[in-house]
């Protein structure tokens, strides 16, 4: 089977601390899941991180790097928007809806077999094409975003938060209501709750297990806050 009768093509992908360079005859994004990746093409050199992707025009040699850890949805397309296809300005804006879908994507891609692959590639590219170019974020907030999405259970307060952004909690609590749209406690919810419904839709993880991965320490507790968020209990959306 030649390459572009397998586009497009969804994966999900780690990368070393090594610097590797190649070039591909399509379009490739990158967006990251959780961490940053270190990219560099003729018009961009810079990390990009949670909030944004980048796009790599057809044959455009490039040199990355990333911490193993870190994990990316990448998308090999022979077709992108109009608005990513200049090459001059290759980074754009991951909005909340397409950040929500790289949570179903990273799941389903790890726990199942992609069946239905073409359909959900069609929805990307429906969701791509809504995206504006250039980052919605500030570096600090990138680096902000990609720690929460690395550890969506984990402790997450406006003091380190600020601290990792390099800025005192006032200025931080604006900043990132103008990055996320929401402020910090509201958007820990958000992620969250979303990672719980993917987790509970597309894999056979325990409750007390998806509990824990989201940061509540007892079924209980977790379940009241997501019927309170969904209006369902998580029963409702337990795969089948």
């Amino acid at each position: 089977m030649n390459e572009e009768t397998e586009l497009p093509s969804l994966s999900i992908r780690s990368y070393t601390r090594t610097v590797r360079s190649h070039a591909h005859p399509y379009y490739q994004l990158v967006l990251p899941i959780n961490g940053h990746i270190e990219i560099a093409q003729d018009c961009y050199t810079g990390n990009v991180g949670v909030g944004e992707g980048v796009c790599i025009a057809p044959h455009e040699i490039h040199d990355f790097s990333a911490n193993e850890n870190a994990k990316f949805v990448v998308a090999d397309l022979l077709s992108v928007p109009v608005q990513l296809q200049d090459k001059h300005s290759p980074i754009f804006q991951v909005n909340s809806a397409l950040q929500a879908f790289l949570s179903f994507v990273e799941v389903q891609l790890t726990h199942y077999a992609f069946y239905g692959h073409s359909e959900v590639a069609e929805l990307f590219q429906v969701l791509l094409a809504k995206s504006e170019v250039g980052s919605a974020t500030g570096k600090g907030m990138t680096r902000v975003l990609s720690h929460i999405h690395s550890d969506v259970g984990g402790e997450h307060s406006v003091k380190n938060l600020s601290g990792l952004a390099c800025m005192g909690t006032t200025q931080f609590k604006k900043r990132f209501k103008e990055a996320s749209g929401h402020s910090l406690r509201d958007y820990l919810v958000k992620v969250r709750m979303e990672k719980a419904k993917a987790l509970l839709r597309n894999t056979d993880t325990p409750m007390l297990g998806i509990a824990q991965l989201t940061g509540y320490e007892d079924v209980a507790a977790f379940s009241r806050r997501f019927k309170a968020y969904f209006g369902q209990p998580p029963k409702f959306f337990k795969r089948k």
